[in-house]
């Protein structure tokens, strides 16, 4: 994979990562942190990339979990509030709420 993809969003910001990781499953998200612990670096969590103020673009190690980390896991549309992992499109998650007569 390459670095440089990361290195930039929407925003006029660009800098190299340290490295790019896609995490499958929770082990690997919990492995990232004590890497990152233990060598004194950041992770930086990426979705889209979609960012205009340059949050998603540092130094440190970019964890892109927009591949495997999208699932909506519970909808209680009775008290207004829906729990998703952090790959959750807004677009997709309107879709699911629609149902519900919901959006976000």
């Amino acid at each position: 994979m390459q670095r440089s993809i990361y290195a930039t969003d929407a925003s006029s910001y660009r800098e190299m990562p340290l490295a790019v990781a896609v995490p499958k499953t929770k082990a690997d998200l919990k492995k990232l942190i004590r890497f990152a612990r233990t060598h004194k670096t950041s992770l930086i969590p990426r979705t889209a990339g979609s960012s205009l103020a340059g949050q998603v673009v540092g130094n440190g190690i970019v964890v892109d979990v927009s591949r495997h980390f999208t699932n909506i896991l519970e909808t209680k549309p009775e008290q207004g509030w829906v729990r998703v992992e952090p790959g959750v499109i807004r677009n997709e998650l309107n879709m699911h709420l629609e149902q519900y007569g919901l959006f976000f």
